[in-house]
């Protein structure tokens, strides 16, 4: 037994021809459908504008530099003060810090 469900889409079992047909741009459709009339206007579609907002290019690089430089004095004078305590151990991971922030500066300043 079979029930049958009615759809508010018709069902259409066709090769999709007809779909085809239909696809026309607007100029299409307008000159086909208008043959005789000599007033015709085509509006030709009018491009997006982008809302992109615009980049900042060199003043982040320059703020982020002049940071980073400040750092490497700051840690270069403490490593110095440490190195004067006595604290080898701490004036030494010190230095090591300095030179990655120096190789960061490099990268960034590069860029």
């Amino acid at each position: 037994m079979a029930f049958k469900i009615s759809s508010p889409f018709p069902m259409t079992t066709g090769s999709g021809s007809e779909k085809k047909n239909e696809k026309r741009t607007k100029a299409e459709a307008i000159t086909v459908e208008s043959k005789g009339v000599a007033d015709v206007k085509v509006e030709a579609e009018k491009p997006k504008v982008s809302s992109a907002k615009p980049t900042k290019k060199e003043a982040p690089k320059s703020k982020s530099v002049k940071r980073k430089t400040a750092r490497l004095e700051k840690t270069r004078e403490k490593g110095k003060q440490a190195l004067e305590d006595g604290n080898t151990s701490k004036a030494m991971r010190l230095k090591r810090r300095e030179r990655r922030l120096k190789r960061r500066i490099a990268k960034k300043s590069n860029k």
